[in-house]
């Protein structure tokens, strides 16, 4: 008689659901109080309270049942967990392991019966709790809006398998290689964000080393394709134009994606159980091959991870402190792991693998110290750069137009910022000199955008700037020169176009008075002439005359000749609402949340003959000039007053 190889057992099968239902079934009830049972809670509950709009909410539950996906990826996660140490927990006993291995099945028989079981406990729930979710659907909405509300329980109910098979697949791989029942759940969870930790660890590590170092974008991107829970909860978030129309998920390739990963690791999962050793079970790591990873995987990340924790707890922040700390741990972390492989603290012997591990480390730190892969000094060439994004500290005086954040797409100012990015890069060992007067710092961070899709990213911060070098070229000050003298710069750095978009004007004040010779603390209000101020500041920008940058708060000539009063204007941003191509304006939804404040100068003369109008200047107040520092307060008679001024 013809044999035949058999990969299915359906006793093994129905004895494990039922030894384990507790499992599957918490599971199930969980998933039915989150969508039956509250679909017919709120049905009943507005029956009882609410006159009108009962089918509207049941409705609108029904489409939006697929936004549960984004708390059902930690719930697939977490109970995937425990029916992979549910099925898979005879093999981390000697005992049961030798026994279940008796049976008259093969393996091939053994690890599928499992699985599939394993795989039931969150498949058969899911798939009950929809088939209720349709009866309620069918039972309480109108028939025009079941085909409506049925698609989206299914995509739902896809999207959730999808995610299921992924965390199911991927527990059920990380039970292969280890031999004890503890192990499993902390193999699980490392390897789902082990991507991100090194990620992490390496960055902190690059950004202790290298000058303005800001993370790779790129790189990012990857990580978090490879980081399941932050990968699924993007993909899964469910969008929608408006709450009665059709909508999707964000990625749905990418659950699709997953769900094929959890196929091909499931196979992968069965090739690895079809040549595990029973002898493996109570052992750390039950597959040899692995071992060597899992000891210099633990080496390498206690050294980055607990020697920059230890230099940054100690307040050692320097490279002399940091790379002993790291190899110190590096050497701890080897022989952590070498005691778990063996089961014995006997394991000085292998101190040639701690060695070698110290001595990459080293390498490692050593390269980056010397910034061998040229990280510190690359700077794009201009002609490369589409587009930068870029934050700026313009310098003085602190008004609307201190912070420039944007994005430049225009050659020459690509140009401006790159000459500032390469003399940062070239005057870095530099240090403040001279008086505390002639001295300041900066801070840009740059994130370029270059042609063929890369990216480079910057953060420099506290860069000191030198008042000698305004004429210097090559300095980092002739390069923050050259940008705070662009008026095209500057006025972006103010936006005004900007300011106003999608708005109204609604108020305008003055902040930083005297009256009666006193200083006035509180704003003073010029709403009425809010629209005048608005259009004379527009013109004293345009003459230059007002917006006028400086780099250093001391001894400039700039700054004082700046008043520290500010002339501040408020918006009211219109929100816009409606749908399906169109916007409307929703007069109540009025929401004041702009402020833009600008310095005023004797030199902005329409400004101060529209504040001349007011009357505020015969009513006592004046305006407050520049303070100086160290000279005794603040210098009344340093500027000219308004009616001086003209």
């Amino acid at each position: 008689m013809r044999s035949a190889t058999s990969y299915f057992n359906g006793t093994l099968y129905r004895k494990t659901l039922a030894r384990f239902w507790p499992l599957w079934a918490g599971y199930g009830v969980v998933w039915l109080f989150c969508i039956p049972l509250n679909m017919l809670s709120l049905y009943f509950n507005n029956e009882r309270y609410m006159t009108t709009g009962r089918m509207e909410r049941l409705l609108g539950r029904a489409l939006n049942l697929p936004e549960l996906l984004s708390p059902g990826v930690y719930f697939a996660a977490f109970f995937a967990i425990l029916c992979a140490m549910a099925v898979f927990g005879y093999l981390y006993n000697s005992r049961s392991a030798c026994w279940t291995h008796a049976l008259p099945l093969r393996r091939e028989a053994l690890f599928t019966t499992q699985y599939l079981a394993g795989l039931s406990f969150l498949l058969l729930p899911q798939g009950a709790v929809a088939v209720l979710t349709a009866v309620v659907e069918l039972s309480f909405l109108p028939m025009e809006h079941w085909g409506a509300a049925l698609s989206a329980l299914m995509a739902w109910l896809l999207a959730q398998s999808g995610v299921c098979l992924f965390f199911f697949s991927f527990a059920a791989f990380c039970a292969m290689f280890t031999g004890h029942i503890l192990a499993l759940p902390a193999f699980y969870g490392i390897l789902n964000v082990l991507a991100g930790v090194i990620y992490e660890l390496l960055d902190g590590l690059f950004y202790e080393f290298f000058f303005g170092y800001a993370g790779s974008s790129g790189a990012f991107q990857v990580v978090e394709c490879l980081t399941p829970v932050y990968a699924l909860q993007s993909a899964g978030r469910w969008w929608k134009e408006n709450a009665w129309e059709k909508g999707g998920f964000q990625a749905p390739a990418t659950i699709a994606v997953y769900a094929g990963v959890g196929v091909v690791l499931a196979f992968a999962s069965l090739c690895v159980y079809r040549r595990r050793h029973v002898e493996a079970a109570g052992d750390v790591v039950a597959v040899a091959l692995v071992r060597p990873l899992f000891k210099y995987g633990v080496s390498f990340c206690a050294g980055l991870c607990f020697g920059m924790f230890t230099s940054v707890f100690l307040g050692w922040n320097n490279m002399a402190a940091l790379v002993p700390c790291i190899l110190a741990w590096a050497v701890v972390g080897y022989f952590v792991a070498e005691m778990l492989l063996k089961k014995s603290f006997r394991v000085f012997k292998a101190w040639k693998g701690a060695a070698a591990m110290t001595a990459v480390l080293l390498v490692l730190c050593l390269a980056c110290l010397l910034d061998l892969f040229g990280v510190e000094g690359r700077v794009p060439d201009p002609s490369r750069v589409e587009s930068v994004q870029v934050y700026l500290d313009m310098g003085y005086p602190y008004d609307g137009g201190r912070e420039f954040s944007t994005v430049l797409t225009d050659p020459e100012q690509i140009k401006k910022i790159v000459a500032l990015h390469q003399a940062i890069v070239d005057n870095r060992d530099s240090e403040p000199r001279g008086v505390d007067g002639e001295n300041d710092y900066i801070t840009i961070y740059p994130s370029y955008t270059l042609s063929g899709g890369g990216t480079l990213n910057r953060r420099y911060a506290s860069i000191p700037i030198h008042a000698g070098d305004l004429d210097t070229p090559g300095t980092v000050a002739y390069a923050m020169k050259q940008i705070i003298e662009d008026r095209e710069l500057v006025e972006m750095a103010y936006d005004f176009d900007g300011f106003l978009k999608d708005a109204r004007l609604t108020g305008a004040y003055l902040w930083e008075l005297y009256l009666d010779g006193e200083y006035f603390d509180d704003y003073l209000y010029l709403d009425d002439y809010r629209q005048e101020l608005w259009d004379a500041v527009q013109q004293d920008f345009a003459e230059g005359a007002i917006g006028v940058r400086c780099l250093f708060e001391q001894g400039s000539e700039r700054m004082e000749g700046t008043y520290r009063t500010n002339l501040c204007f408020s918006v009211t941003v219109y929100q816009k609402t409606g749908g399906s191509g169109t916007s409307r304006v929703s007069p109540a939804g009025y929401d004041v949340d702009r402020t833009l404040c600008i310095s005023l100068t004797p030199q902005a003369r329409h400004t101060l003959a529209v504040l001349d109008q007011t009357g505020i200047f015969e009513e006592g107040y004046s305006l407050a000039a520049y303070e100086r520092r160290g000279g005794g307060g603040i210098d009344t008679t340093a500027l000219p007053m308004p009616e001086q001024a003209g």
